[in-house]
Protein backbone atom coordinates (compact mmCIF):
# COMPACT_ATOMS: atom_id res chain seq x y z
CA UNK A 1 0.00 0.00 0.00
CA UNK A 2 3.03 2.52 0.79
CA UNK A 3 4.18 1.37 -2.35
CA UNK A 4 1.63 2.71 -4.21
CA UNK A 5 0.91 5.94 -2.22
CA UNK A 6 4.50 6.80 -3.38
CA UNK A 7 4.03 6.01 -6.62
CA UNK A 8 1.04 8.01 -6.84
CA UNK A 9 3.01 11.13 -5.40
CA UNK A 10 5.44 10.91 -8.05
CA UNK A 11 3.37 11.19 -10.60
CA UNK A 12 1.32 13.68 -9.55
CA UNK A 13 3.77 16.02 -9.17
CA UNK A 14 4.66 16.22 -12.92
CA UNK A 15 1.07 16.28 -14.16
CA UNK A 16 0.30 19.41 -12.25
CA UNK A 17 3.45 20.81 -13.00
CA UNK A 18 3.51 20.29 -16.29
CA UNK A 19 -0.32 22.52 -16.33
CA UNK A 20 1.76 25.69 -15.59
CA UNK A 21 1.59 27.97 -18.30
CA UNK A 22 4.18 31.15 -18.61
CA UNK A 23 4.25 34.16 -21.06
CA UNK A 24 8.23 34.69 -22.91
CA UNK A 25 9.71 37.74 -23.10
CA UNK A 26 13.16 38.75 -25.08
CA UNK A 27 15.21 40.43 -22.93
CA UNK A 28 16.33 44.04 -24.80
CA UNK A 29 19.52 45.16 -24.82
CA UNK A 30 20.78 48.80 -23.39
CA UNK A 31 23.72 50.88 -21.93
CA UNK A 32 22.33 52.36 -19.15
CA UNK A 33 23.46 55.41 -16.13
CA UNK A 34 24.52 53.95 -13.28
CA UNK A 35 23.35 56.74 -10.38
CA UNK A 36 23.57 58.13 -7.33
CA UNK A 37 20.26 59.24 -5.69
CA UNK A 38 20.48 62.55 -3.87
CA UNK A 39 18.97 65.71 -2.44
CA UNK A 40 20.46 68.86 -2.17
CA UNK A 41 20.10 72.33 -2.55
CA UNK A 42 20.95 76.05 -4.35
CA UNK A 43 23.24 78.06 -2.59
CA UNK A 44 25.35 80.89 -3.30
CA UNK A 45 28.51 80.99 -5.61
CA UNK A 46 29.76 84.34 -3.55
CA UNK A 47 28.90 85.85 -0.35
CA UNK A 48 29.31 89.23 1.20
CA UNK A 49 28.79 89.95 4.49
CA UNK A 50 27.55 93.95 4.84
CA UNK A 51 28.99 95.86 7.74
CA UNK A 52 28.00 99.31 9.47
CA UNK A 53 30.73 102.00 8.95
CA UNK A 54 29.34 103.73 11.39
CA UNK A 55 26.79 103.32 15.09
CA UNK A 56 23.63 103.75 15.65
CA UNK A 57 19.95 103.10 14.81
CA UNK A 58 19.42 100.67 12.32
CA UNK A 59 17.06 101.64 9.49
CA UNK A 60 16.84 98.71 7.10
CA UNK A 61 15.13 100.14 3.42
CA UNK A 62 14.78 96.75 2.27
CA UNK A 63 12.78 93.23 3.09
CA UNK A 64 14.53 89.92 3.95
CA UNK A 65 15.40 87.62 0.58
CA UNK A 66 14.70 90.64 -1.73
CA UNK A 67 16.87 91.02 -4.65
CA UNK A 68 18.56 94.42 -4.83
CA UNK A 69 20.89 95.92 -7.97
CA UNK A 70 24.25 97.04 -7.35
CA UNK A 71 24.48 100.86 -5.49
CA UNK A 72 21.24 100.36 -4.46
CA UNK A 73 19.90 102.23 -0.96
CA UNK A 74 19.40 99.41 1.23
CA UNK A 75 19.80 101.10 4.63
CA UNK A 76 20.28 104.25 7.22
CA UNK A 77 22.19 104.08 10.50
CA UNK A 78 20.94 107.39 12.31
CA UNK A 79 22.66 108.46 15.22
CA UNK A 80 20.83 111.63 16.29
CA UNK A 81 23.98 113.01 19.36
CA UNK A 82 26.35 112.47 16.04
CA UNK A 83 24.37 114.80 13.73
CA UNK A 84 24.45 117.33 16.92
CA UNK A 85 27.82 116.92 17.21
CA UNK A 86 28.65 117.14 13.82
CA UNK A 87 26.73 120.91 14.04
CA UNK A 88 28.48 122.09 17.30
CA UNK A 89 32.03 121.47 15.79
CA UNK A 90 31.00 123.07 12.74
CA UNK A 91 30.28 126.46 14.59
CA UNK A 92 33.42 125.90 17.50
CA UNK A 93 35.63 125.59 14.11
CA UNK A 94 34.06 128.71 12.72
CA UNK A 95 34.78 130.35 16.39
CA UNK A 96 38.31 128.77 16.28
CA UNK A 97 39.13 129.74 12.51
CA UNK A 98 38.67 133.59 13.65
CA UNK A 99 40.52 133.11 16.54
CA UNK A 100 43.26 132.26 14.61
CA UNK A 101 43.12 135.02 12.67
CA UNK A 102 42.94 137.63 15.57
CA UNK A 103 45.76 135.97 17.29
CA UNK A 104 47.73 136.11 14.06
CA UNK A 105 47.11 140.04 13.14
CA UNK A 106 48.13 140.45 17.37
CA UNK A 107 51.33 138.33 16.50
CA UNK A 108 52.09 140.04 13.82
CA UNK A 109 51.94 143.38 15.91
CA UNK A 110 54.00 142.48 18.68
CA UNK A 111 56.37 141.39 16.48
CA UNK A 112 56.98 144.86 14.29
CA UNK A 113 57.27 146.33 17.43
CA UNK A 114 59.98 143.87 18.36
CA UNK A 115 61.82 144.66 15.48
CA UNK A 116 61.77 148.33 15.81
CA UNK A 117 63.12 147.57 19.44
CA UNK A 118 59.42 148.54 20.71
CA UNK A 119 58.50 145.54 22.16
CA UNK A 120 59.80 142.59 24.33
CA UNK A 121 61.28 139.36 23.33
CA UNK A 122 58.89 137.94 25.50
CA UNK A 123 55.93 139.45 24.47
CA UNK A 124 56.42 138.04 21.05
CA UNK A 125 57.79 134.53 22.02
CA UNK A 126 54.56 134.33 24.12
CA UNK A 127 51.83 135.20 21.24
CA UNK A 128 53.82 133.17 19.23
CA UNK A 129 53.30 129.95 21.50
CA UNK A 130 49.84 131.33 22.09
CA UNK A 131 49.26 130.97 18.37
CA UNK A 132 50.35 127.29 18.32
CA UNK A 133 48.31 126.17 20.97
CA UNK A 134 45.48 127.50 19.43
CA UNK A 135 45.91 126.13 16.04
CA UNK A 136 46.45 122.89 17.37
CA UNK A 137 43.20 122.58 18.99
CA UNK A 138 42.08 123.49 16.01
CA UNK A 139 43.75 121.11 14.04
CA UNK A 140 42.33 118.33 17.18
CA UNK A 141 38.69 119.41 16.43
CA UNK A 142 39.08 119.25 12.42
CA UNK A 143 39.95 115.90 12.85
CA UNK A 144 37.26 114.84 15.13
CA UNK A 145 35.13 116.60 13.07
CA UNK A 146 36.19 115.16 9.58
CA UNK A 147 35.72 111.71 11.20
CA UNK A 148 32.39 111.86 12.29
CA UNK A 149 31.71 113.25 8.50
CA UNK A 150 33.02 109.98 7.23
CA UNK A 151 30.75 108.41 9.57
CA UNK A 152 28.00 110.39 8.89
CA UNK A 153 28.27 109.70 4.99
CA UNK A 154 29.11 106.37 5.95
CA UNK A 155 25.52 105.96 7.68
CA UNK A 156 23.71 105.58 4.31
CA UNK A 157 24.55 101.73 3.23
CA UNK A 158 24.19 100.84 -0.26
CA UNK A 159 24.42 97.69 -2.09
CA UNK A 160 28.30 96.51 -2.68
CA UNK A 161 27.13 94.01 -5.58
CA UNK A 162 23.81 93.20 -7.37
CA UNK A 163 22.05 89.72 -5.50
CA UNK A 164 19.64 88.76 -2.35
CA UNK A 165 19.62 90.33 1.02
CA UNK A 166 19.66 87.26 3.75
CA UNK A 167 20.31 87.26 7.79
CA UNK A 168 19.11 91.00 7.76
CA UNK A 169 19.97 92.77 11.13
CA UNK A 170 16.52 93.42 13.26
CA UNK A 171 15.23 96.92 12.47
CA UNK A 172 15.55 99.43 14.76
CA UNK A 173 17.73 97.89 16.53
CA UNK A 174 21.09 99.63 17.87
CA UNK A 175 24.85 98.85 15.93
CA UNK A 176 28.11 99.26 16.67
CA UNK A 177 31.13 100.64 14.18
CA UNK A 178 31.70 96.93 12.39
CA UNK A 179 28.41 95.28 12.90
CA UNK A 180 27.16 93.06 10.22
CA UNK A 181 23.38 94.16 9.16
CA UNK A 182 23.21 91.54 6.51
CA UNK A 183 24.60 89.21 3.68
CA UNK A 184 24.72 89.28 0.46
CA UNK A 185 24.04 86.76 -2.09
CA UNK A 186 25.16 86.94 -5.71
CA UNK A 187 23.11 85.95 -8.48
CA UNK A 188 25.62 83.18 -9.70
CA UNK A 189 24.95 79.91 -7.75
CA UNK A 190 25.93 76.37 -7.11
CA UNK A 191 24.18 73.57 -5.53
CA UNK A 192 25.21 71.56 -2.99
CA UNK A 193 23.87 67.95 -2.58
CA UNK A 194 24.41 65.59 0.35
CA UNK A 195 25.52 61.78 -0.53
CA UNK A 196 25.62 58.95 1.44
CA UNK A 197 29.85 58.88 2.63
CA UNK A 198 29.58 55.04 1.27
CA UNK A 199 29.70 56.62 -2.12
CA UNK A 200 32.44 59.22 -1.27
CA UNK A 201 35.12 57.35 -2.99
CA UNK A 202 33.66 56.93 -6.63
CA UNK A 203 32.28 60.40 -7.00
CA UNK A 204 34.94 62.56 -8.95
CA UNK A 205 35.20 65.79 -10.09
CA UNK A 206 33.68 66.64 -13.53
CA UNK A 207 31.53 63.25 -12.97
CA UNK A 208 27.98 64.66 -15.00
CA UNK A 209 24.74 65.26 -12.47
CA UNK A 210 21.19 65.35 -13.07
CA UNK A 211 18.71 68.16 -11.38
CA UNK A 212 15.73 67.42 -10.87
CA UNK A 213 13.22 70.51 -9.20
CA UNK A 214 9.55 72.00 -9.13
CA UNK A 215 11.48 74.79 -10.88
CA UNK A 216 12.85 73.05 -14.06
CA UNK A 217 15.38 70.20 -14.64
CA UNK A 218 18.66 70.47 -16.37
CA UNK A 219 22.06 69.47 -16.03
CA UNK A 220 25.64 69.73 -13.99
CA UNK A 221 28.95 68.80 -13.32
CA UNK A 222 31.01 67.45 -9.97
CA UNK A 223 32.71 70.67 -8.93
CA UNK A 224 34.09 69.41 -5.65
CA UNK A 225 33.68 66.70 -2.96
CA UNK A 226 34.26 68.46 0.47
CA UNK A 227 35.93 66.31 3.21
CA UNK A 228 33.44 67.09 5.80
CA UNK A 229 30.60 65.06 6.47
CA UNK A 230 27.77 65.06 9.54
CA UNK A 231 25.21 62.18 9.81
CA UNK A 232 27.05 60.13 7.50
CA UNK A 233 26.67 61.94 4.80
CA UNK A 234 28.97 64.21 2.81
CA UNK A 235 28.72 67.51 0.69
CA UNK A 236 29.08 67.59 -2.75
CA UNK A 237 28.92 70.77 -4.97
CA UNK A 238 28.17 70.95 -8.25
CA UNK A 239 27.63 73.62 -10.93
CA UNK A 240 24.13 73.28 -13.06
CA UNK A 241 24.49 74.89 -16.62
CA UNK A 242 21.20 76.63 -15.94
CA UNK A 243 20.35 79.60 -13.40
CA UNK A 244 18.34 78.35 -10.44
CA UNK A 245 16.86 80.47 -7.91
CA UNK A 246 18.65 80.49 -3.79
CA UNK A 247 17.60 78.00 -1.85
CA UNK A 248 15.52 75.67 -3.70
CA UNK A 249 15.83 72.18 -2.73
CA UNK A 250 16.17 69.50 -5.74
CA UNK A 251 16.84 66.00 -6.24
CA UNK A 252 20.02 65.16 -7.43
CA UNK A 253 21.39 61.83 -9.82
CA UNK A 254 25.25 61.49 -10.05
CA UNK A 255 25.82 59.42 -12.79
CA UNK A 256 28.71 57.22 -12.14
CA UNK A 257 29.12 55.19 -15.46
CA UNK A 258 26.98 53.77 -18.30
CA UNK A 259 26.64 49.77 -18.00
CA UNK A 260 26.09 47.20 -20.95
CA UNK A 261 23.08 44.64 -19.91
CA UNK A 262 19.67 43.28 -20.54
CA UNK A 263 17.17 44.76 -19.52
CA UNK A 264 14.12 43.09 -18.07
CA UNK A 265 11.50 43.61 -16.02
CA UNK A 266 11.90 42.71 -12.11
CA UNK A 267 8.74 40.01 -12.29
CA UNK A 268 10.79 37.81 -14.17
CA UNK A 269 13.55 37.47 -11.48
CA UNK A 270 13.22 34.86 -8.49
CA UNK A 271 14.98 34.46 -5.17
CA UNK A 272 16.60 30.94 -4.94
CA UNK A 273 18.21 30.59 -2.08
CA UNK A 274 18.57 34.25 -1.97
CA UNK A 275 20.14 34.74 -5.06
CA UNK A 276 18.59 36.54 -7.86
CA UNK A 277 17.47 33.86 -10.59
CA UNK A 278 15.41 33.68 -14.28
CA UNK A 279 13.97 31.25 -15.86
CA UNK A 280 14.87 30.51 -19.77
CA UNK A 281 12.34 28.73 -21.98
CA UNK A 282 14.10 26.46 -24.38
CA UNK A 283 12.56 25.11 -27.90
CA UNK A 284 10.89 22.03 -25.97
CA UNK A 285 8.84 24.07 -23.76
CA UNK A 286 11.43 23.51 -20.68
CA UNK A 287 12.37 26.10 -18.26
CA UNK A 288 15.97 26.28 -16.92
CA UNK A 289 17.08 28.52 -13.92
CA UNK A 290 19.56 30.55 -14.47
CA UNK A 291 21.20 32.88 -11.61
CA UNK A 292 22.02 36.17 -12.81
CA UNK A 293 23.44 39.79 -11.76
CA UNK A 294 21.65 42.99 -11.25
CA UNK A 295 23.95 45.71 -12.80
CA UNK A 296 20.70 48.18 -11.91
CA UNK A 297 17.59 48.36 -10.19
CA UNK A 298 14.61 50.14 -10.78
CA UNK A 299 11.19 50.86 -10.14
CA UNK A 300 9.55 47.80 -12.16
CA UNK A 301 12.30 46.76 -14.51
CA UNK A 302 16.13 45.52 -13.93
CA UNK A 303 19.23 46.02 -15.59
CA UNK A 304 21.00 41.95 -15.41
CA UNK A 305 24.35 41.38 -16.68
CA UNK A 306 24.26 40.44 -20.27
CA UNK A 307 25.40 36.26 -20.00
CA UNK A 308 22.29 34.89 -21.54
CA UNK A 309 22.78 32.81 -24.84
CA UNK A 310 21.52 35.13 -27.85
CA UNK A 311 17.88 35.27 -28.48
CA UNK A 312 17.38 33.67 -25.07
CA UNK A 313 13.20 33.67 -24.23
CA UNK A 314 12.67 34.00 -20.44
CA UNK A 315 9.42 33.33 -18.16
CA UNK A 316 7.47 36.07 -17.10
CA UNK A 317 4.12 35.33 -15.62
CA UNK A 318 3.53 32.30 -12.72
CA UNK A 319 7.45 32.09 -12.90
CA UNK A 320 7.23 31.51 -8.99
CA UNK A 321 5.36 28.36 -9.66
CA UNK A 322 8.59 27.00 -11.90
CA UNK A 323 11.95 24.74 -11.03
CA UNK A 324 14.72 23.73 -13.23
CA UNK A 325 14.15 21.11 -16.27
CA UNK A 326 10.47 22.17 -15.86
CA UNK A 327 8.00 21.35 -19.42
CA UNK A 328 5.80 24.15 -19.37
CA UNK A 329 3.08 25.43 -21.66
CA UNK A 330 4.16 29.18 -23.20
CA UNK A 331 1.15 31.72 -24.26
Amino acid sequence: MLKTVIVSIFITIPIFASSVSVSVIKPIERNLALTIDATGTVISKNKTNITAKTSGLLQMQVSQNSFVDKGEFIAEVSNKPREKKIELLKTSLKLQKMQITLQQEKMKTVQDKYKIGVGSKNSYLSQKILLRQIQEQYLAKQNEYEMLLLEQTNSLIYAPKSGVLTNLQANNSYINYGAKIATLLEKDNLIKIFVDSSYAQDIHKNMDVKILSSYKNCDAKVLDVLAQSSNNLVEVIVQANEELPLNLQINAQIILKKSNGLLIPKSAIVLVENHPAIYIIDDKNIAHIVFVEIVKDMVDKALIKNTLPKNAKIALKNTYMLHDNLRVSVK
